[in-house]
């Protein structure tokens, strides 16, 4: 509607000036009708051209019912007023006159049918009315074959007005359509485009042409801390200048080239400080160019990446700082032995490599947060024991080393080793706990023990072995002799690692025979490494390397499963023993590894006898008694191993009735030569009987020994007066027959 009453006004001037040329035109033969034709069409005009003023100051109003049924009448009325005369004076008139009147109306159609296009129903109605006032009168004149004519042409014509009306209607209406999605997308857009600043972290900026703000938004006036004409006084490349924060100068320096250039930046990263401390905001740009072609300034978003960069300083930070204590860490440490290897005197450079002893237990006891603290406590307590300039590092667990930079002399390192031994020996109180550790040290120094980060710590590392190795709580120099020793030993626990896996281990056994009748009771399994380099390895140097590693618990199964293997093809009256280690004892699955072993052997459990030292027992009784209990529960025999050795021997008898006692062969070899020996072995038998347990004496060399013990009441002897450890198939033993050299007493 709003479209119809903007063409109106011209529409009632023309209608006016055409009523007034026909009138002119027509005055003195028509006058009586014309005028006042002319009159109403006037008035009509000039009270629709006020219609119009009114309507155009008021809002848009919204097409309702009741405004297309105004207009559809004030078109009818419209029609009736101004064609009507001029299609009356069809009749009356001729020649020129007639072809004046003619061209008037079909401009009249025209005209009307094109302004009354936005409202289909009004323009079809006006030229309806119009082609029907026009026709009357062509008709009414004569029914000759030219009025026949130029009534078909007319027809002809408004029906193409009509189409023409409906076409412009269409378009009309898709094109009022189309800008009311974009009215309403850029409400939408207006509205997100608000939504996001007041909900985000980012805000939008725009400059004019000199790079000034302009129109700062709220959020970016809250950002800045600054009101708006405040903003308005600076320029893009000013307003976050702070030369004193690092890396300020240099993004300035790249957003002054882009806006040199007029380019487009992204993601721009510029530092500053504000009284919070330093923040950094990303900003992003791209210039605005005029329809003519002139740079008109620059429009962006901003945003503040400040919780971004201090996580990425933080991640930055954690890779080169252990995260419970934030000492170095070996990455880190290493560069700076590097750096301090390049610019410094290596005599004054050394390194300390730590290792706290008794951490584990106090883990185990007080749990892992006790653990952490006792960590953090240790570093700070590291960090006061040494000078500036010394670097204190934690590689992982409790390791920690330690770089020192300003070295005189060995003696000088003596005295730092023994300072920090004693600062960390002191106890802690740590939540309410009482905790107390030590600790080991291995030195390295530069120049004299290597030259590079690596070779340093590798011979720290081999220093603090030999530390610990010596008793703990101490500090080891690095000693190439030693170094080489170890290696060896790191060389054959390497080769023991494979050992396993490659077959090279077997099982001899050695018979212990009853006393009275001189038969073979059982055999005890003994383990054997056969190297193939090496040849026969020592037990006495691979068992400390197994237990150490935790092989011997692997290693230990395979003994057991073994050891049932062979004794289930002995006669069903022999047993066998089998030693079982302290970190065995450890593992909480033990009673299974050797129910598993009697089940997939066959073997009776009452002839599997199973050995433990009093070692054994010291570490942790309460948890080796437990399963000692269900070792026993699953009808075993268990044997005191190496008895009268420990301190607390008798302790273990009283608190577990073991079934066999084994003296230890300290006490047989010197059993001739000993007096005191004598009363031992006879002490440990009363104990014993009084027990209700057998005894068996290990170290039976001579028939002298063998005699001795008989008559001391030991049940059972073991020794070479009897047979060495030997192969299974050298036993004599799995078709029933007994050991040659196995001497019967009467």
């Amino acid at each position: 509607m709003f479209a119809v009453e903007r063409l109106m006004m011209p529409m009632m001037i023309a209608n006016v000036a055409i009523a007034g040329g026909l009138t002119a035109l027509l005055y003195k033969s028509h006058g009586w009708v014309i005028v006042p034709w002319f009159a109403l069409v006037a008035a009509t005009s000039a009270v629709r051209f006020c219609q119009v003023l009114v309507s155009l100051r008021s809002p848009e109003r919204s097409r309702s019912s009741a405004e297309l049924h105004r207009i559809v009448a004030q078109a009818i009325l419209m029609g009736l007023i101004f064609n009507g005369v001029p299609s009356w004076l069809l009749t009356q008139t001729t020649g020129l006159t007639f072809t004046i009147i003619v061209c008037q109306l079909t401009g009249l159609m025209w005209a009307g049918s094109l302004i009354l296009a936005t409202v289909a129903t009004a323009a079809v109605c006006y030229v309806v009315l119009t082609v029907g006032l026009i026709s009357a009168g062509f008709l009414a004149s004569g029914f000759s074959l030219e009025h026949l004519y130029l009534v078909a042409l007319f027809v002809a014509g408004g029906a193409t007005a009509l189409r023409s009306a409906v076409q412009q209607h269409h378009a009309f209406a898709s094109d009022q359509l189309r800008q009311l999605d974009l009215q309403a997308n850029g409400e939408v857009i207006g509205l997100l485009l608000k939504d996001y600043e007041e909900q985000t972290s980012d805000w939008l900026w725009e400059t004019d042409a000199e790079h000034r703000y302009r129109r700062p938004s709220e959020r970016f006036q809250q950002a800045c801390n600054k009101t708006a004409s405040e903003i308005r006084e600076y320029t893009l490349d000013t307003l976050l200048i702070a030369s004193e924060v690092a890396g300020n100068d240099e993004a300035h320096g790249k957003l002054r080239a882009f806006l040199a250039e007029g380019r487009s930046f992204r993601d721009l990263v510029i530092p500053f400080a504000t009284d919070d401390g330093v923040r950094w905001w990303s900003i992003s740009g791209r210039p605005l160019i005029e329809a003519d072609g002139t740079f008109a300034g620059y429009r962006g978003v901003c945003a503040d990446v400040t919780a971004a960069k201090k996580a990425e300083a933080r991640l930055a930070h954690l890779a080169h700082h252990d995260g419970l204590t934030n000492l170095p860490n070996r990455s880190f440490f290493e560069v700076r032995l590097q750096h301090a290897l390049q610019v410094s005197d290596h005599d004054r450079l050394a390194v300390l490599s730590l290792d706290l002893d008794g951490f584990k237990a106090v883990n185990d006891r007080h749990g892992h947060p006790i653990g952490d603290a006792l960590l953090i406590a240790v570093s700070g307590r590291l960090l006061k024991a040494v000078t500036p300039g010394d670097v204190v590092a934690r590689f992982g667990g409790d390791e920690f080393t330690v770089l020192v930079t300003n070295l005189s002399g060995a003696d000088e390192m003596e005295t730092i080793c023994q300072r920090l031994i004693d600062r960390l020996t002191e106890g802690f109180v740590l939540q309410e706990a009482d905790v107390t550790v030590g600790v080991s040290i291995g030195v390295a120094f530069a120049g004299t023990d290597g030259e590079t980060p690596e070779k340093l710590l590798k011979n720290a590392d081999s220093a603090l072995y030999r530390a610990k190795l010596a008793g703990r709580g101490t500090y080891r120099f690095f000693s190439p002799d030693a170094d080489f020793r170890l290696q060896e030993r790191q060389q054959i626990m390497q080769d023991l690692r494979a050992a396993l896996g490659r077959d090279e281990f077997t099982l001899y056994f050695q018979p212990y025979v009853s006393s009275e009748s001189g038969e073979v009771a059982g055999c005890e399994a003994l383990l054997r490494w056969f190297h193939p380099v090496r040849g026969l390895v020592s037990p006495v140097e691979f068992i400390p390397l197994a237990e150490e590693s935790g092989l011997i618990v692997p290693l230990g199964a395979w003994v057991l499963e073994q050891a049932c293997l062979e004794a289930v093809r002995w006669p069903p009256h022999l047993r066998v023993s089998v030693n079982i280690s302290p970190i065995q004892f450890r593992d909480r699955s033990l009673p299974h590894t050797i129910m598993a072993a009697l089940t997939r052997s066959g073997l009776a459990p009452s002839r599997l006898e199973v050995e433990v030292t009093e070692t054994t027992l010291m570490e942790d009784s309460h948890s080796a008694l437990d399963i000692l209990r269900h070792i026993r529960a699953l009808g075993m025999r268990i044997a005191l191993d190496d008895f009268g050795t420990g301190y607390s021997s008798l302790s273990y008898l009283r608190r577990f009735p073991f079934d066999k006692v084994k003296i230890d062969r300290s006490f047989v070899q010197e059993l001739s030569s000993r007096q005191d020996s004598q009363v031992i072995v006879r002490a440990i038998r009363d104990i014993a009987k009084g027990l209700g347990m057998t005894i068996t004496a290990e170290g039976d060399e001579t028939t002298e020994q063998a005699l001795q013990l008989k008559e001391t009441g030991c049940e059972e002897l073991q020794g070479f007066l009897y047979s060495k450890p030997r192969l299974p198939e050298h036993l004599g033993l799995r078709y029933g027959e007994q050991v040659a050299d196995v001497p019967l007493y009467a």
